[in-house]
C-alpha cells in the first residue's frame, strides 16, 4: 500500500471516530428525554385515572366525597410516584369535579413536573 493509501486510511478512522465521540452524547441526551418524558406522562396518566375513578364513584355511587377524597389520596401515596398527592372533590349541582394534584418526581434528583389533572363527570340518579 502507498503511502497515499495509509494516509487516507489513517483520515477515515478518525474521522469515524471523530463522529461516533461527538453523535454519541447527543443520541443518549435525546434517549434520556423520551425516557423522562415517559415517566411524566405515566405519572399524569395515574393521576387522571385516580381523578376519573373518584369522580365517577361519587357521581354514580354516591359515595361520601371526603371519604374518596381521602381514599384516593391513599392510593396515590402508595400506589404511585407522585409526591405530595392532593385530592379534591366538589359537587356542584349536578356535576362531580375531581382535581390531583401532585410532583411527578425527575431523573435527576431536585427536577420534577407538576400535575394537575381536573375530570369531572355527571350525577345519576332519578330525576323528576
Amino acid at each position: 500500500m502507498s503511502d497515499l493509501g495509509r494516509a487516507r486510511r489513517a483520515v477515515d478512522l478518525g474521522s469515524t471516530t471523530l463522529t461516533t465521540v461527538l453523535l454519541t452524547p447527543v443520541f443518549l441526551v435525546v434517549a434520556l428525554m423520551a425516557f423522562q418524558a415517559a415517566l411524566w406522562t405515566h405519572a399524569r396518566t395515574e393521576a387522571r385515572v385516580i381523578a376519573r375513578n373518584s369522580a365517577a364513584l361519587v357521581a354514580r355511587s354516591h359515595a361520601d366525597a371526603a371519604a374518596t377524597e381521602r381514599s384516593a389520596e391513599a392510593m396515590l401515596t402508595a400506589d404511585t410516584d407522585l409526591a405530595a398527592p392532593s385530592v379534591d372533590i366538589v359537587v356542584v349541582g349536578d356535576v362531580v369535579t375531581a382535581r390531583v394534584t401532585g410532583r411527578a418526581p425527575g431523573m435527576i434528583r431536585g427536577t420534577s413536573a407538576g400535575v394537575d389533572i381536573v375530570e369531572a363527570v355527571p350525577r345519576e340518579g332519578f330525576r323528576p
